[in-house]
């Protein structure tokens, strides 16, 4: 074997473990969140895990947990003070099932879409000034989008278009057409994740007199990975 031949030997084995380093961290650098997020891109393909949002127009908590490799889907569990996300106030709760759809991975961008099926009832009228028990239907869908600047770190908006058909008199179909940035920052393992999430918009009802009004989603949220 002749000298140069083991000096490129030399070399190839003193590089390998470095490239196989660099690999790694880009790896590392694109992983983003990983397999789950709460309010974010990525869908719960691993473990389910819990959180909470509390904020403006609820305080919600939920359970998410995966169904198959492009889909999970969650139970929530809403304390309403916000009449469809307006700065209308009346007391309320919601019960709903959050379905997620993986639209899009690669590296450093992720796209989900979801739709969110659900009952909602508020103890007074749609504008906040008393009145009857409204009670309805919700059925919001959006999308969300998000990239990752850093390991566990993802930043992004979401387009939501919030539908919601109270059949309590008055019968009121209110279209709410929303869009807002969030960020999410996953801790330790990373098992926690630490994050808030915004819309604005409008609330559109369709009810004879009611007039149309700005609606806003501001949340901060925390959640658990389980087990």
């Amino acid at each position: 074997m002749t000298r140069s031949i083991r000096m490129w030997l030399a070399a190839a084995a003193f590089a390998a473990p470095l490239c196989a380093q660099a690999q790694a961290q880009s790896q590392s650098a694109n992983r983003g969140l990983g397999d789950w997020s709460v309010a974010g891109a990525e869908i719960n393909t691993g473990k389910p895990f819990e959180d909470v949002r509390v904020g403006w127009p609820d305080v919600d908590f939920g359970y998410t947990f995966n169904v198959n490799k492009q889909m999970d889907m969650g139970i929530r569990f809403g304390l309403l003070y916000g009449v469809e996300y307006t700065t209308y106030s009346n007391f309320g709760i919601d019960l709903y099932a959050p379905l997620r759809f993986a639209v899009a991975r690669t590296g450093s961008v992720n796209v989900l879409v979801h739709v969110d099926p659900g009952l909602k009832l508020y103890t007074g009228g749609y504008n906040g000034g008393g009145g009857s028990t409204q009670f309805g239907f919700m059925f919001p869908v959006g999308v969300v989008a998000g990239g990752s600047p850093m390991p566990d770190l993802e930043v992004g908006a979401g387009l939501d278009l919030n539908l919601s058909l109270f059949v309590t008199s008055p019968v009121n179909f209110v279209i709410g057409p929303m869009l807002g940035p969030y960020v999410e920052y996953h801790i330790a393992d990373p098992k926690i994740a630490v994050g808030l999430t915004t819309r604005f918009g409008a609330a559109i009802p369709t009810a004879s007199g009611l007039p149309s009004a700005f609606a806003f989603q501001v949340q901060a949220y925390a959640g658990y990975r389980l087990f």
